[in-house]
C-alpha cells in the first residue's frame, strides 16, 4: 500500500535532544540533532522522556508514491525503512538498550530511516539497529550496514498473512 514513511528532519534543539552542543539550526557545519533523537531519549538520561511517535512533524518528510494523504510523492516504489520511534516502541526499549528476543533482532545490523544528527564537521549520523539488537546512532552514511526494507500491506492482504508475528513463527504472506 501507498502510506507515509516518515523521515523526520525536524530539528527541535537542544533542550529537547539533551545535547548541549545542538544549536537546532539544521544547516550547514552547525551541529543539529533530529526530533527522533530527543524522543529516544538518545542524550537524556531521563527514561520518562522516552515518548516514540508515529506522526511526522513536517510535511516534506512525509515520503509516499502519489501525493494523497498529505504524501511528498517522492518515492518511486512503496517501499520505506522502520523508523528509530517504531524500533523503540517494537521492543528495544530506549536508546542502547540491548535486546535479542524481539522480532527486530537479526545479529547483525541495519540502518533506520531517522536521522540521528549533523557534526560539526559535517558527518551525517542515522540511527540503526545493532548487530545487539539496540537503537544506536554512531553510523555515519558511509558505514557499511545493512537494509531491511518495510511495505505496508493493503487490506485485502490481510487474509493471506499467516504466522503469529512471533520470532519462531513470524508473519508471512500465503499467495
Amino acid at each position: 500500500a501507498d502510506s507515509i514513511f516518515c523521515n523526520d528532519r525536524s530539528t527541535p534543539g537542544s533542550s529537547a535532544t539533551g545535547n548541549s552542543s545542538d544549536t537546532g539550526l539544521g544547516y550547514g557545519n552547525s551541529y543539529t540533532a533530529h526530533g527522533a533523537t530527543a524522543r529516544t531519549n538518545a542524550w537524556n538520561t531521563d527514561a520518562s522522556k522516552v515518548q516514540p511517535r508515529f506522526t511526522c512533524p513536517q510535511d516534506n518528510d512525509k515520503f509516499t508514491v502519489e501525493e494523497m494523504y498529505d504524501g511528498n510523492g517522492k518515492l518511486t516504489y512503496p517501499v520505506g525503512l522502520i523508523t528509530a520511534d517504531e524500533i523503540v516502541a517494537a521492543g528495544s526499549g530506549k536508546y542502547l538498550t540491548s535486546n535479542s528476543s524481539y522480532y527486530l533482532y537479526r545479529g547483525g545490523g541495519y540502518w533506520s530511516f531517522s536521522p540521528n544528527r549533523m557534526d560539526s564537521n559535517g558527518n551525517a549520523y542515522v540511527f540503526i539497529i545493532s548487530s545487539r539488537g539496540h537503537l544506536d546512532a554512531y553510523r555515519t552514511v558511509d558505514n557499511n550496514v545493512s537494509f531491511a526494507p518495510v511495505i505496508n500491506l493493503k487490506v485485502e492482504y490481510l487474509d493471506k498473512l499467516q504466522g503469529d508475528g512471533t520470532i519462531n513463527n513470524p508473519y508471512f504472506l500465503q499467495v
